[in-house]
């Protein structure tokens, strides 16, 4: 990507508002720094008051002029909206100090002091609404259509011209839930500091020192780019391997540097995405990732940019990247959170695909999304879909769990099937099944031999536990009596009413303590605690409605408990493990 960067301009703060008017255009992210990025504002500013630096760079804004002559900005309006809420914190606090003890002066009040906060109030309107005091130096929210009913704009208006309602109200928005914040923090940071001092002269000369520091000591590099186009591929070069944003926020540039006339609509389109992910750049990183694994390949998030930028050149490339992400963005929620999404019963009719999304996701596995989210895309039926789904535990189990293998091959694997169901080279659902087979599955000696020495420590919850669980369900499954598949999931994983209990807990079975043969799964009214003796597990296991559980409590009668038995019932699970996964 070669382009002819312009010459930089360094510019004070004092001067950069007054010389320009800047407007942060739809398709920008909206106001997003946190406590943590403002306290680095404020540290960095105390750094100067206290001498213990002479200038702060403040970093790098992006602009492109338009034909009004307002910097429209396209990289860096989470400084600039920072820069303009500090301003009317100070502001505010001048006004109140003025009006406590100039408004009518008090005895020995210095009439130099009142002059100096009336410096600091007119020295801000002047940076906040230029030298007429009628245009806003800084617009967040751009009119569209001709709608004027911009709530964000008119809260940030509201913020900076000292409106309590705003200030101390409930902001509903997350925007305008970061923009408070900022506010409070530095308000409370500005009072805190000036409280230090005694006497009002005191507190007067440190509160103009530090606007003094922040308005000629805090400094910035403005780039004006000739056209919006130069504009974003100069963004992109600037960002495109630093650490500040994350690859979704250079991905989106560049999305909409595609769209030409159609930029306001596809904003809206990306909007509409980024809410399912409450606009957390990393999270939708990751969303990204996974789709390009479905559709393309597996690469690290520190090449993302790089893979979708070589493929997305042309506005119907952006088009379909962003329309790919439409249509998928539901089921990525779904994959992701099906214990806590209410529509995870309504995306899907079949409710064994919720099962097992739900015992994915209580496993913490993510690596079969691309898999998923392919077979989606190309409709195909929800029967279908289970059995791969079902063919992807098997695979996960065998290789991870039993064998205990990396998940590098997996994620690669995973995403190998899902391109070629995406590309349509496997046209029905078999071919599917049979790649994976060839491609990913273990072989059942591997996973028999793994299995005879497979081990599990006790978690109280996480995906530790929730996969000693689900491997001991799956055993008891093939011994129901009474008991349904549905209501025996419902009850062990939605209810959780079932406990991990080890059978032996004594030095006598040595490490075989944690081999699944010494496990059990027992109703938590009967296993508030661990087995005190073999007497003890012996009862609680007989009352067991579980009959796994009370055939194992007649062994244990019979023949006791060690480390032989131990390892028979291992062997048994291990036959087990391999009619089921």
């Amino acid at each position: 990507m070669n382009v002819e960067i312009p010459l930089p301009s360094r510019f004070k703060i004092e001067d950069l508002f007054r010389e320009n008017n800047f407007i942060v255009p739809v398709y920008q992210r909206n106001y997003a720094w946190g406590r943590s990025e403002v306290g680095d504002f404020w540290e960095d500013l105390k750094d100067l008051v206290n001498g213990k630096r002479r200038t702060h760079f403040f970093g790098q804004i992006v602009t492109y002029k338009s034909n009004s002559g307002v910097q429209e900005i396209i990289d860096g309006q989470q400084r600039l909206t920072t820069c303009t809420i500090f301003m009317a914190a100070v502001r505010d606090i001048a006004n109140e100090i003025y009006q406590d003890n100039f408004r009518s002066p008090k005895a020995g009040v210095s009439l130099e002091s009142g002059d100096l906060l009336r410096d600091i109030r007119l020295q801000v309107e002047r940076s906040l609404y230029g030298e007429d005091k009628e245009s806003v130096s800084m617009i967040v929210e751009p009119e569209l259509d001709g709608d004027k009913n911009r709530q964000l704009q008119s809260y940030f208006l509201k913020l900076i011209s000292g409106n309590q309602e705003v200030i101390t109200g409930k902001a509903v928005t997350e925007p305008t839930k970061n923009m408070q914040t900022a506010y409070k923090k530095m308000y409370d940071g500005i009072k805190q500091m000036i409280r230090s001092k005694v006497t009002l002269g005191d507190r007067v000369d440190l509160l103009r020192k530090i606007f003094d520091a922040f308005f000629h000591r805090f400094y910035l590099v403005m780039i004006s780019a000739p056209s919006r186009e130069d504009a974003f591929t100069i963004f992109e070069t600037l960002n495109s391997r630093g650490k500040d944003l994350e690859a979704s926020d250079i991905i989106k540039n560049h999305l909409m540097s595609m769209m030409g006339n159609s930029i306001g609509q596809s904003s809206q389109d990306w909007e509409i995405i980024t809410n399912y992910l409450n606009n957390d750049s990393r999270h939708i990183t990751k969303f990204i990732r996974t789709y390009w694994a479905s559709k393309e390949k597996v690469v690290p998030v520190a090449k993302l940019y790089r893979g979708v930028s070589n493929n997305i050149v042309d506005m119907d490339s952006a088009h379909e990247f962003l329309n790919d992400l439409k249509s998928l963005i539901e089921l990525y929620t779904v994959l992701e959170t099906p214990l806590k999404d209410e529509n995870t019963s309504k995306f899907f009719l079949n409710k064994k695909i919720t099962d097992r999304i739900e015992i994915f996701s209580r496993m913490g596995v993510v690596l079969y999304y691309p898999v998923v989210m392919a077979m989606h895309y190309r409709d195909y039926r929800e029967a279908d879909i289970l059995k791969v789904i079902n063919k992807l535990v098997a695979v996960f189990i065998r290789h991870r769990t039993i064998i205990n293998d990396g998940t590098n091959k997996l994620e690669t694997g995973f995403s190998e099937i899902a391109r070629n169901i995406w590309n349509l080279n496997y046209l029905y659902v078999d071919d599917v099944i049979n790649a994976i087979n060839q491609k990913l599955l273990q072989s059942s000696e591997a996973a028999v031999a793994a299995f005879s020495v497979l081990s599990k420590e006790a978690a109280q919850k996480g995906a530790k536990k929730w996969t000693l669980v689900y491997l001991l369900s799956e055993f008891y499954k093939l011994h129901l009596e009474g008991l349904s598949e549905d209501d025996f999931h419902q009850s062990v994983f939605d209810d959780d009413n079932y406990r991990l209990r080890q059978i032996s807990l004594t030095g006598d079975v040595h490490e075989y303590r944690n081999y699944i043969g010494n496990w059990v799964l027992l109703e938590k009214r009967l296993a508030k605690t661990d087995f005190s003796t073999l007497d003890d597990a012996v009862l609680k296991l007989s009352k067991s409605g579980l009959l796994s559980n009370r055939n194992l409590a007649q062994r244990i009668k019979q023949s006791g408990w060690g480390v032989e038995e131990i390892k028979k019932r291992q062997e048994a699970f291990g036959r087990d493990a391999m009619m089921i996964w």
